[in-house]
């Protein structure tokens, strides 16, 4: 079955998307009361709630893949945004393949570490030393303890809005009202982590005036990969008021690293920071993360056991031949830039078609976004950065709008990542085309009131 081609798709049924997507898809639902059972919440991970309930994906490849109820969809999750290359890129596939003849875990240094190491320095410009870990949480949980260690100080400055994962340190200021903890069950470190809004540089300047920050982290595309996009020349300040303050410049590029550019945005923007958090792209869709950055930083790592300054690292799977394998392989195929300026050229004709059929609908809006990447903002009619944080991280859209949007894109044969999407060297323009007549079909089988 064609995307696009699903078998109840154009039929304007008498019902709202949300039920007729779940009518049409009892595999999902039933794997979802199992799950239930088993799993909190029935799922792994909290982005992948879902009313009525969450996809569930039997396989996929290139740019597609297929659900429990055989319905084939044009992906724009790809792998939470890992998969530059599409789902099961052949040179990644056979690096696994072959390396899993080898050694699963050999317990030992192995050769794929080093030379995964030897193409992250290669390409990213902050990059002397590299430091793997099994996910872009623990890189930045790292990169902090470094900074911690090296400056001697214990106060952290993170912008509003930004993700950096679920440890303890960064679990504040991510989601509205962008005050206090993210989540229940974190300790009393409020008093150690300052979070400024991104647009008030006089408030992160009077942040770093104590001369107590050890460091300031941040999203370089803006916060949540883009949705949120920095003010013009905020990274070159925060560069500058770092270096003056003593202070760590730590980027996060778990989402954007090897994909705004084969370097990273620190690449594109001109703009090195001290350490670097990297995730996603980098072990080519396995687990995996790292930090890297400044050969004095990351030596703190290797001091001696009993020096006060050395920071303590283990990890049973730091460096997985696996995940080292598929690393190389994804990291040789985007150093040449070839897959990101192909996934960026299809991104811009996508978020086009996207914000005319908003446009056409008569609903205030745009799709938005940098690189490979793209965000719906609905009912706001001004640039992006005219919006709140809290427009920007809802896309302007009720949770009601959300989900049955989610699920009408669904019903027509494509699926976004809750009004977000990552494209792929492995979309086609066809996708495009597909996708860009889905959304004027879901917008039109709406329930009336939820559009602006």
């Amino acid at each position: 079955m064609a995307a696009g081609q699903n078998e109840i798709s154009g039929t304007a049924p008498p019902m709202a998307p949300t039920d007729a997507w779940a009518a049409a898809n009892p595999g999902s639902k039933s794997l979802t009361q199992r799950a239930r059972r088993v799993l909190p919440g029935g799922v792994t991970h909290d982005v992948r709630r879902a009313v009525p309930f969450p996809v569930a994906v039997a396989r996929a490849e290139g740019s597609h893949k297929w659900d429990l109820d055989g319905h084939e969809l044009v992906c724009y999750v790809m792998g939470h945004g890992a998969l530059l290359l599409g789902h099961s890129a052949q040179p990644v596939v056979a690096a696994v393949r072959q390396q899993a003849t080898q050694a699963f875990h050999p317990g030992a240094s192995h050769e794929l570490e080093c030379e995964w190491a030897e193409l992250v320095v290669d390409l990213v410009p902050s990059a002397e030393l590299v430091r793997f870990t099994a996910s872009g949480t623990e890189a930045s949980l790292l990169a902090l303890r470094l900074a911690r260690a090296a400056t001697g100080r214990e106060r952290i400055v993170k912008l509003a809005g930004h993700f950096h994962g679920w440890h303890d340190q960064v679990s504040f200021g991510t989601d509205p009202p962008f005050r206090g903890p993210d989540t229940a069950g974190v300790p009393g470190v409020l008093g150690q982590v300052v979070t400024v809004v991104p647009a008030d540089a006089q408030a992160l300047a009077d942040a770093l005036g104590g001369g107590d920050v050890a460091a300031v982290i941040l999203e370089p595309s803006g916060a949540a990969w883009g949705t949120v996009p920095l003010p013009a020349g905020l990274l070159a300040t925060v560069r500058e008021l770092t270096r003056a303050a003593g202070t760590i410049l730590v980027f996060d590029e778990v989402v954007s690293g090897f994909r705004w550019s084969p370097g990273g945005v620190q690449a594109v923007a001109g703009v090195t920071p001290d350490l670097t958090a990297l995730g996603k792209i980098l072990a080519g869709g396995m687990p995996g993360g790292g930090v890297t950055g400044r050969a004095d930083l990351l030596g703190h790592l290797s001091r001696a056991g009993d020096d006060p300054l050395r920071v303590a690292h283990p990890g049973t799977h730091n460096a997985h031949p696996l995940s080292a394998a598929a690393g190389i392989a994804a990291l040789s195929e985007c150093r040449s830039g070839e897959p990101q300026r192909r996934a960026d050229r299809l991104a811009a004709a996508l978020r086009a078609g996207l914000t005319s059929v908003l446009a056409e609908a008569g609903v205030p809006g745009r799709a938005y976004g940098e690189s490979s990447t793209f965000h719906l903002l609905i009912g706001h009619a001004g640039e992006p950065e005219q919006a709140s944080l809290e427009t920007l991280k809802a896309g302007g859209m009720s949770p009601e709008l959300s989900a049955e949007l989610h699920t009408g894109m669904l019903l027509e044969g494509v699926h976004l990542f809750h009004g977000s999407g990552f494209v792929s060297a492995a979309h086609t323009e066809r996708d495009v085309e597909l996708t860009v007549a889905a959304f004027a079909a879901t917008l039109a089988r709406l329930p009336a009131g939820l559009l602006p």
